[in-house]
């Protein structure tokens, strides 16, 4: 990846060029192919820097996106990162499992800050991990999509020619052959007490408190109820 401005090679976690200066949007660089639709829409910035450019994605994607041209983040309509993550990314031939564990230890912040507003209704937007597999912090609209700050997209891309995606599924698999191997044995069925078992002992007990009271009432009373249900019982 280079510089947009003077081409100098640039580092994938450094959006600013060391010969020049120059703040690159790294997202944009990533993505390859776009034209701006309309340098100001009625989209804000949920850092507060104002207007939202409004560009058409290319490189196949067929995808409209907000771009913030000073922070230098993205907004997409929902449903559209997947997509658009999926097409940039080149097809991992293999897992890199070093590359993987660098990108989630040093190119994943854990920071939150405050929570943004939507860049179309203005209502906050809900945050969360991008998935379970890569704890990357989105800010989700449930109406109107999902804004990603500058390098985030470039995160996912990354992640997944890495083959994140590959080694997420291989851990789900070896979690699935271990539940069936350990944690699915079969259940031994319950000893069922048969009816008669329990009118003796129901019987007994009512017995012996008779003897102990003098009170033989109780016993006839439930000898009785006993007997009308006994065809049910059986």
């Amino acid at each position: 990846m280079n510089c947009s401005g003077c081409g100098a090679p640039l580092a994938l976690n450094q959006p600013l060029c060391p010969a020049c200066g120059l703040h690159n949007a790294v997202d944009l660089l990533a993505i390859g192919e776009y034209r701006v639709l309309a340098e100001r829409s009625r989209l804000q910035c949920p850092n507060g820097c104002g207007d939202l450019q409004l560009l058409q994605l290319g490189a196949g994607l067929d995808l409209a996106a907000g771009f913030c041209p000073q922070c230098k983040g993205l907004q997409f309509a929902p449903g559209a990162v997947q997509r658009a993550v999926d097409r940039v990314a080149r097809q991992a031939r293999e897992i890199n499992r070093e590359r993987i564990c660098t990108i989630l230890h040093q190119r994943v912040s854990q920071a939150s800050g405050r929570y943004r507003s939507c860049p179309v209704c203005r209502l906050a937007m809900d945050r969360r991990a991008y998935s379970p597999n890569i704890a990357l912090l989105i800010d989700e609209c449930p109406r109107h999509g999902t804004w990603l700050d500058a390098g985030k997209f470039t995160v996912l891309v990354e992640w997944l020619e890495a083959g994140g995606a590959q080694q997420a599924q291989e851990q789900a698999d070896n979690i699935q052959r271990l539940d069936q191997a350990i944690g699915h044995a079969p259940r031994q069925p319950r000893r069922r007490v048969a009816p008669l078992t329990v009118l003796r002992i129901v019987l007994a007990g009512a017995a012996l408190k008779g003897l102990a009271t003098g009170d033989f009432i109780p016993l006839v009373v439930l000898t009785l109820i006993i007997g009308l249900g006994w065809r049910w019982l059986r």
